[in-house]
């Protein structure tokens, strides 16, 4: 994608995952949340539950609250890969630690005999270093606190893609005091 453009004309998917733990060879999503956006307009949203197939541990659940009660009758994150997908299909993809939701979204589109993502990805957590570089923490929940924006459920996915949302066009916001900020500006 041309680094020229002005983030203002950029579609833009903003999304996390839950997850059974943190390593995508051995652990598995069990929420898919998304938010499409331009400008500062959402165009759509993604939430859907998948069951993982594997055990959820208690440490899993204490993060997200998320049961296997709540996941039994829901579809494997294989069904559901075509129509996420398809929602972020030719948008620029945004993620807070995202190294940590593509290594998921890769395994998982592995599992499912799906061909790789190539959409550009950018990084809200390396994006508020550069826009906010004295903060004493990074993580998602302390930057929404610190930035005073609007806090949703932590550890649910659809709630935390907003966030990272609202963290994204904030952090382009403060990188454009020299004017018109492009994808460039932005890339992390």
């Amino acid at each position: 994608m041309d680094p020229s453009l002005s983030v203002s004309d950029i579609t833009f998917v903003a999304f996390d995952f839950e997850t059974t733990g943190l390593h995508p060879a051995t652990d598995r999503i069990i929420e898919l949340g998304a938010v499409k956006f331009r400008d500062r307009s959402v165009l759509g949203t993604f939430d859907m539950l998948v069951n993982p197939g594997i055990p959820i541990t208690d440490a899993a659940v204490n993060v997200s609250g998320i049961t296997a009660e709540m996941l039994a009758s829901e579809p494997a994150v294989e069904h559901a890969l075509p129509a996420f997908m398809e929602f972020i299909s030719g948008a620029v993809l945004v993620a807070h630690n995202a190294p940590f939701d593509m290594s998921f979204l890769r395994a998982a589109l592995e599992v499912a005999g799906m061909g790789d993502v190539s959409n550009t990805v950018i990084d809200t957590q390396v994006l508020a270093q550069k826009a906010y570089p004295r903060l004493r923490s990074y993580s998602l929940q302390n930057l929404v606190t610190e930035l005073g924006l609007t806090r949703g459920n932590a550890h649910r996915a659809l709630d935390d893609a907003v966030m990272c949302k609202d963290l994204f066009l904030t952090c382009a916001e403060s990188l454009s005091f020299m004017g018109e900020i492009t994808l460039g500006d932005v890339l992390t």
